[in-house]
């Protein structure tokens, strides 16, 4: 039991680093197909994930120490079906003119790993119909499928890392894990009555799809980034390669990035990467395609607005201070009220954008983001 406990006790510490790697294309895959993230969806999706890496553990851990390792050699395998009975029935000890030690039967360490094995894999199976809708066909033989992958697993020595299998081959664990995955399919009826059907969540999500949240928007300006980085990274790896020094100025870089979000919705139909990503385009006002300059227009306000703006205003307020124009005290008052001013102007922008309404920047290049997701997909839940 402790040897259990501490395997899942190491799926426990290692899934943090799994669900960061997972989120990003998970978010994405969400945003693309469905227009959302459902929280309903995510706990499912995201208990699934942990399900697996827990019975992962389970069965690569523990693993042999270098001692152990060392000593390894060939490959052990356990070929005869239904030989746990046989084993059962040894180490029960049961007599069966005696009813007294029948019990004895279901206490063995034989019956309970059997037991255990049975267990394992129940949850595979209630996944699999309950969420992933597929049928008992499908579910025998993906479960058949991961039974196999675990005993190839521990066949191989975890892959060849070990010169031998520290575990054995046994066929009556592939027989159990798969009828363990049968029941838990069965059962899963029993759980589409309490919890929300899959048909349900599709259509939640596709009906907040129709949405454009500041959640979605802040993702999409995630994978635009992702894509700028990328843009850099491949950059600098042509100029090391053909030894060109090339240096690129902050305000440089800030027009590029102006120049991606200007020219990416000419090219993608309205959409930059990460709006295509999260199935947003940009409209005008009245629903219509913006015409190629309101793209300039609307992102250079913006960056005007949040980057330019406030370096301008002390600029302008430190030559008015070396003409003598301004007294010093008063440009210390004045610099305290543009950088208050400038706060206040950010701050208000951004709750306005929270709050699903536009922003000053929309408002002025009479563009506005919307969601691509179309009626009749919400409606079939498809």
């Amino acid at each position: 039991m402790s040897s259990y406990l501490e395997a899942i006790r190491q799926a426990a510490i290692l899934f943090p680093i799994l669900a960061v790697l997972f989120t990003v294309p998970y978010v994405a895959f969400n945003y693309h197909k469905y227009g959302s993230v459902l929280s309903v969806r995510i706990l499912v999706v995201y208990s699934f994930v942990l399900y697996l890496l827990c019975v992962y553990c389970l069965v690569i851990l523990p693993l042999p120490s270098g001692e152990a390792a060392s000593a390894l050699h060939g490959h052990k395998a356990q070929l005869i079906p239904f030989a746990f009975v046989g084993d059962i029935l040894r180490t029960s000890h049961v007599v069966w003119n005696r009813p007294e030690t029948w019990a004895s039967l279901f206490t063995c360490g034989a019956f309970l790993t059997t037991a255990f094995n049975l267990l394992m894999t129940m949850p595979f199976g209630m996944y699999l119909r309950y969420y992933f809708r597929c049928g008992w066909k499908k579910t025998l033989v993906l479960s058949a499928l991961l039974s196999l992958f675990f005993e190839l697993t521990q066949l191989t020595g975890l892959y060849f890392i070990y010169p031998g299998s520290y575990r054995i081959f046994d066929v009556d664990d592939l027989m159990v894990n798969t009828c363990g995955s049968m029941i838990g399919y069965l059962l899963a009826g029993l759980a589409a009555k309490i919890l929300p059907t899959r048909e349900r969540m599709d259509r939640a999500s596709f009906a907040r799809g129709r949405r454009v949240s500041f959640l979605r928007r802040l993702v999409a300006l995630l994978y635009d980034g992702i894509v700028l980085a990328v843009a850099v990274v491949l950059a600098n790896l042509v100029s090391t390669a053909f030894h060109w020094q090339v240096y690129l100025p902050e305000p440089a870089a800030e027009l590029f990035c102006l120049a991606y979000f200007a020219l990416c919705p000419l090219l993608l139909g309205g959409s930059t990467v990460g709006h295509r990503l999260t199935r947003m385009k940009l409209v005008t006002a009245a629903g219509q395609p913006p015409k190629r300059y309101q793209y300039l227009l609307r992102y250079g306000l913006l960056l005007a607005g949040v980057r330019w703006s406030l370096p301008v205003l002390r600029w302008l307020l430190d030559r008015l201070e070396a003409w003598g124009l301004v007294p010093e005290l008063a440009g210390l008052m004045l610099g305290g009220a543009v950088v208050a001013g400038y706060v206040a102007f950010l701050f208000l922008a951004l709750t306005q954008v929270m709050g699903g309404r536009p922003a000053f920047y929309e408002r002025w290049s009479k563009t506005r983001l919307v969601s691509t997701v179309p009626e009749e997909e919400q409606s079939s839940g498809t």
